[in-house]
């Protein structure tokens, strides 16, 4: 008994509609399978606050000096640029790349911070600095580079 199979017009339809189907499906599950992180987990929530970031960026500007961001050795020191804060300050050293990598600190009423560097993980980092001082917001970004 030979038994051939014969290819028409049919048979290529059948064909290219399953592999479409097929590489369709394993899209889906290479999507699904993604891992992505928000900038913020409440990311619309501060969305709605930004009028207050951009008018702490220009409450800084408006003072004149900028905040530091140096590294000295092995340890990292961001100075706002007052005396001191209002004890509501934050430094925020954030990683776009992972989320894990992120790490904030309070100032506590002093005008600057300082943090080893070997708690940073090598690579690129925004340093968000945000403080009140006589009820005033101010705000600060910068990029820095840990080697």
């Amino acid at each position: 008994m030979n038994m051939t199979f014969k290819w028409n017009w049919g048979t290529g339809i059948i064909l290219v509609y399953s592999s479409f189907v097929l590489f369709m499906l394993g899209m889906v599950y290479l999507c699904t399978q993604q891992h992505f992180d928000l900038e913020t987990p409440d990311y619309y929530e501060q969305e709605l606050k930004f009028q207050q970031v951009i008018d702490g960026k220009q409450n800084e500007q408006n003072l004149g000096k900028a905040t530091s961001v140096v590294i000295d050795k092995a340890i990292v020191t961001v100075t706002i640029p007052m005396d001191a804060s209002d004890g509501e300050g934050k430094v925020t050293f954030y990683r776009p790349d992972n989320a894990l990598y992120d790490v904030s600190l309070l100032l506590h009423g002093a005008n600057s911070v300082s943090l080893p560097i070997e708690k940073l993980k090598a690579g690129m980092y925004k340093v968000k600095v945000s403080w009140k001082h006589a009820g005033k917001p101010y705000y600060s970004e910068q990029e820095l580079n840990v080697p």
